[in-house]
């Protein structure tokens, strides 16, 4: 057995599907919640069709007399069997829909079958076969409102059987059968159905009102037959009466909004239709009115909530737009509005963008729109009457991101505030930064200014000790010459004695022995040359000083590099010696053929004196600290000739060269431990240094540039690697027209 599915539907009973058999309908539906199962009861049993009442068990509740006739039931014989029992061949699909229907998802099914069940076939259509069924169920409910079982319905498709004597009868019986059931269930409809329906003659008078239609105007049946329209509608007096029932009969049907009135006087709003009927040769007038009490109530609190918002917006200290999908405007806020000089209202519906004010807000609502995010913000300049301005836009997506909002809050003042706060940092960046310069510069100078009074304090100090000790080393040098030509002349006269006189008297004998002349004789010229030497000595230590203080020379004069520098290394002497554990510096000149130079020779000895210090203390340091440094290269940068060495000898090289035709440059480098290149980059910073502070002194580099770059014009330049050696160059022009 097979089925097809005619109709699924969320309606009520009260129409015939295919002119013949009755449908559920909407107001049926309705009717049937508030109907009580005795009344189905009676309305099954009295039916002329083969009508079914089932529970939800599907055990049968009540049957018309057609239902047993066809079944071949006797009377009250189905009562409490089960359908399925008297129906066991049913398709799945056809208890699918029960099901469906029991449980509230659908309200009504239809199903015509393509072959009659053997139990039902039999008996149909007085023993036409061939003919197939056509199933019809909705549910019933009880007095509560619940599901209480499903009413069936069970009738012959009369295209499906032969025109035949047989069927021509059938389908007679079966006409005349529906027009009896029909009037029934439309008067159920009618009855039951939730709106208020009633009927009026030409006149305006009721004839005929529902159940729903009594119990809204607190009237009894007899008593609203009794009234006329303008007795219950407050807006439709007697004498409108005549033109609204001229428009009904040429319109046929009119909708519109009245009030009507209770019993009790009081009023209330509805939607009325009303429709134009014929019937009998008389005419009606059908109406079916609805309380719309609580939707006028919602449009107001709708009305009134839209106005709050737009309230608000209006409130809100910005540029507001609704902007939907289509890129058009749904509506502005005052501020916009105002800020255009339009009215608000003309905004609606047009294009973004059609006031060409402000591409990059077109832009972002294209973009806002075809990307999936539901925020952003982003500043965007509008002209407003011709001075642009800078706005905030926060936008937000709503409606299922079928529109947006878009909130513009002028930041121009605050972008302006922010760009004079960004340029006063700046200046102030600047003045922070001339400051500091300041500082630094003043810092140079107290240290130059230091320097160069300790400079002028030793070289006073110098200048007055080296003429100290130039006067008594002039005396004691000048007079050894001559203490040696005499006592030259007493040896000369003893052994003169010694060859005429070879025996003296014993006195002298033991005399001479006792001072050992013959050592006293080879001693004492060794002597005189030792003092000769010596004083010498300290003629050219006090030359050294005198030339290195240079004291008598404010003014540039020329002067020969290589003095100056052997002058620095005189002083320095002691220290090159070894101590301490570690070996005797070496040092090593490789001086060129120079020109005598225009110079401060005072200041560039001071110069070459910090350059020789440092290179000292450095070797004294990676003598002292091998581990510190790592292994030191005997080499240097600038001289050629040097080479690694696996033990370290300390050295310290000098190198003088003409560089190009007007400079000279002196190289002074040694193999000591070198620096980093973060210590490289403050070398010449004042007050820096990289020796013990129990030593105070510092590298000196920072007054050594001053000297060689601001008042001589040079450059100095600094060459350095861990574990590689130090070099120092300095350049500086020759200075001879």
């Amino acid at each position: 057995m097979q089925t097809k599915p005619v109709q699924q539907k969320s309606q009520g009973l009260g129409r015939y599907a295919d002119g013949a058999i009755p449908i559920a309908h909407q107001q049926s539906a309705e009717a049937a919640v508030f109907e009580s199962k005795e009344r189905f009861r009676r309305f099954v049993e009295r039916s002329a069709d083969a009508v079914a009442m089932v529970d939800c068990e599907m055990r049968y509740l009540s049957v018309s007399r057609r239902w047993e006739t066809d079944c071949g039931l006797g009377a009250g014989e189905a009562i409490g069997r089960s359908h399925w029992e008297l129906f066991p061949n049913l398709p799945e699909y056809w208890q699918q829909n029960a099901r469906a229907c029991l449980a509230g998802v659908l309200e009504y099914s239809e199903f015509v079958l393509a072959r009659s069940s053997p139990s039902l076939a039999e008996n149909i259509g007085g023993g036409c076969l061939s003919a197939s069924v056509k199933w019809v169920f909705q549910p019933w409910k009880n007095s509560e409102g619940a599901i209480g079982g499903l009413i069936l319905f069970a009738f012959e498709r009369a295209e499906d059987i032969p025109q035949t004597n047989c069927y021509n009868k059938f389908q007679s019986e079966v006409k005349s059968k529906q027009l009896e059931t029909r009037p029934q269930l439309t008067q159920i409809a009618l009855e039951n159905v939730a709106d208020t329906v009633f009927f009026t003659t030409s006149d305006g008078q009721i004839c005929y009102a529902n159940k729903a239609a009594c119990h809204l105007f607190g009237y009894s049946e007899s008593e609203l037959l009794n009234l006329s329209v303008s007795d219950i509608d407050s807006q439709l007096s007697a004498l409108d009466w005549p033109a609204h029932w001229e428009q009904l009969k040429q319109q046929k049907n009119i909708t519109f909004e009245t009030s009507y009135k209770t019993q009790d006087g009081e009023s209330f709003p509805v939607e009325v239709k009303v429709n134009y009927l014929e019937y009998g040769g008389c005419e009606y007038r059908c109406a079916i009115a609805r309380d719309i009490s609580a939707r006028q109530a919602a449009e107001s609190a709708l009305l009134e909530a839209k106005e709050q918002l737009q309230a608000v917006l209006d409130a809100v200290p910005g540029l507001v737009s609704w902007v939907s999908s289509d890129l058009r405007y749904l509506g502005v806020n005052r501020h916009l509005a105002t800020a255009y000089q339009m009215p608000a209202e003309l905004f609606a519906g047009q294009k973004v963008g059609f006031l060409e004010t402000s591409p990059k807000f077109n832009d972002l609502v294209y973009d806002f729109f075809a990307n999936p995010e539901k925020k952003t913000s982003q500043e965007v300049t509008a002209s407003i009457r011709g001075e642009n301005k800078t706005y905030l836009i926060v936008a937000q997506k709503y409606h299922k991101s079928t529109a947006a909002v878009f909130v513009g809050v002028d930041i121009t003042a605050s972008k302006q505030s922010l760009l004079a706060l960004q340029e006063s940092e700046e200046r102030l960046r600047q003045q922070a930064a001339k400051l500091e310069q300041t500082l630094l510069i003043l810092q140079q100078t107290q240290t130059q200014l230091i320097q160069t009074e300790k400079m002028s304090s030793l070289g006073q100090l110098v200048a007055g000790i080296a003429h100290e000790i130039n006067n008594p080393v002039s005396f004691i040098s000048g007079n050894v010459s001559h203490a040696t030509g005499y006592i030259q002349e007493l040896l000369r006269s003893i052994d003169l004695y010694e060859k005429y006189y070879p025996h003296p008297v014993p006195e002298i004998q033991a005399l001479m022995e006792e001072l050992d002349l013959e050592f006293i004789k080879k001693d004492l010229p060794k002597l005189l040359n030792s003092m000769k030497v010596g004083s010498e000595r300290i003629r050219d230590v006090v030359r050294s000083l005198r030339l290195f203080s240079r004291t008598d020379e404010a003014q540039m004069k020329t002067a020969d590099i290589h003095e100056c520098l052997d002058s620095t290394l005189l002083i320095l002497q002691n220290r090159l010696q070894a101590k301490g554990g570690r070996p005797g510096i070496s040092l090593v000149k490789e001086y060129g053929n120079l020109p005598r130079v225009r110079c401060y020779a005072g200041q560039l000895n001071q110069v070459f004196m910090h350059l020789l210090t440092n290179a000292i203390d450095a070797l004294e340091e990676g003598g002292r600290n091998p581990e510190k440094y790592g292994k030191m290269q005997n080499q240097s940068f600038l001289s050629s000739g040097g080479s690694g060495a696996k033990n370290f000898h300390p050295e310290i090289r000098i190198r003088t060269e003409v560089v190009g035709d007007s400079e000279v440059a002196i190289a002074i480098s040694d193999n000591g431990p070198g620096m980093t290149e973060e210590v490289l980059g403050c070398i010449f910073d004042p007050l820096f240094t990289t020796k013990c502070p129990d030593t105070s002194t510092g590298l000196g580099l920072a007054i050594s540039q001053h000297l060689v770059v601001e008042k001589h014009g040079g450059e100095l330049h600094c060459v350095s690697l861990p574990g590689q050696g130090t070099e120092l160059i300095v350049k500086i022009a020759i200075g001879n027209d």
